[in-house]
């Protein structure tokens, strides 16, 4: 490992002294694709998404808060509030490590983000990417983070995008600028 840590650093300073001294990089003279412009339907979605998530914050704000038990699967329970204590608040209780894990929870037998409120008292699953329904939760949320990254680097159009057994993909629509590039 430290090795290879050795490696990296001496490509970096010879990259370094190589652009000092007039040289051209290894590696050719690729440039990165150039950006798109940032699609109008981005702006769009985000103002959606942020009126969207206003109106769930004051309506969690006007929620009673009130004294709940957690049960977790090996029957211990942990007490917290309702509308404040999170799935990932239990899990820093336990422990940090747990908390860095976790991918989703269960609540009541039923998937819930880490971050969102427990609405009252409830049984809770911790997953972590271990667990196979976390992992396609996790593969979910990757897919849709390839595709945002595919409609801001490339001005893709997305088609499907699931996450499968192994991992997951999306299918895109690719603007002709680049089809030819990337053909090439």
């Amino acid at each position: 490992m430290a090795a290879l840590a050795e490696q990296a650093a001496n490509l970096s300073l010879n990259d370094k002294a190589a652009v000092k001294a007039g040289k051209p990089k290894k590696g050719g003279d690729a440039a990165p694709a150039p950006q798109m412009e940032r699609p109008e339907f981005i702006e769009h979605r985000n103002r959606i998404f942020d009126e969207l998530f206003e109106k769930q914050q004051q309506e969690i704000a006007q929620k009673p808060r009130e004294p709940i038990t957690v049960t977790l699967p090996d029957g211990s329970t942990r007490e917290g509030t309702s509308w404040e204590t999170t799935p990932m608040d239990i899990a820093n209780g336990i422990s940090k490590s747990l908390a860095k894990r976790l991918v989703i929870a269960k609540v009541n037998n039923v998937l819930w983000d880490t971050l969102r409120p427990l609405e009252g008292s409830a049984t809770l699953e911790l997953l972590d990417f271990e667990n196979e329904e976390a992992k396609m939760v996790y593969w979910h949320s990757s897919a849709h983070v390839l595709g945002e990254a595919c409609e801001l680097h490339f001005g893709c159009h997305l088609c499907n995008g699931p996450p499968i057994e192994n991992g997951f993909y999306y299918d895109v629509a690719v603007p002709e600028q680049f089809g030819r590039g990337i053909a090439q």
